[in-house]
């Protein structure tokens, strides 16, 4: 009865040390794009990239260097997006492992219940949605 309880005392650790690095991953992401490049993911405040054209008064010359630029970003970001959840999903890997090593039979079986449960639970993107409840863009 003791170690299924310090059993699961270390996987709700996990849960929340995951919890916590993803506030503060989505902090960081939301800083670093919605600051001084937040044109790359316009704000309802800062609109469309558009505007900003207008507002720079660029030539058609500069539109199409500009144009270019955000879709070489674009390409860039989902670049990135796609080998961190690679990364991410090798580590929630490692570490499930290591929780079912340390579980008993009877425990493994309820610890890949509830992992069949959490991923019968995610979108068709992989993910549980936006921020607003909807699955992201892409």
């Amino acid at each position: 009865m003791r170690s299924r309880g310090r059993a699961l005392a270390v996987l709700i650790a996990v849960l929340l040390v995951g919890c916590l690095f993803g506030v503060a991953g989505l902090h960081l992401w939301e800083k670093r794009f919605q600051g001084d490049r937040g044109f790359l993911y316009p704000s309802r405040e800062q609109g469309h990239p558009n505007k900003l054209v207008e507002r720079l008064r660029l030539t058609s010359e500069q539109q199409v260097q500009f144009k270019a630029i955000l879709e070489d970003s674009r390409r860039q970001i989902k670049a990135g997006r796609v080998e961190m959840e690679q990364k991410l999903d090798a580590i929630r890997a490692q570490t499930n492992g290591r929780i079912a090593a340390m579980l008993n039979e009877e425990q493994k079986k309820k610890f890949e219940q509830f992992l069949r449960e959490a991923e019968s639970r995610k979108g068709p993107t992989g993910r549980r949605g936006g921020r607003d409840g909807h699955a992201p863009e892409h």
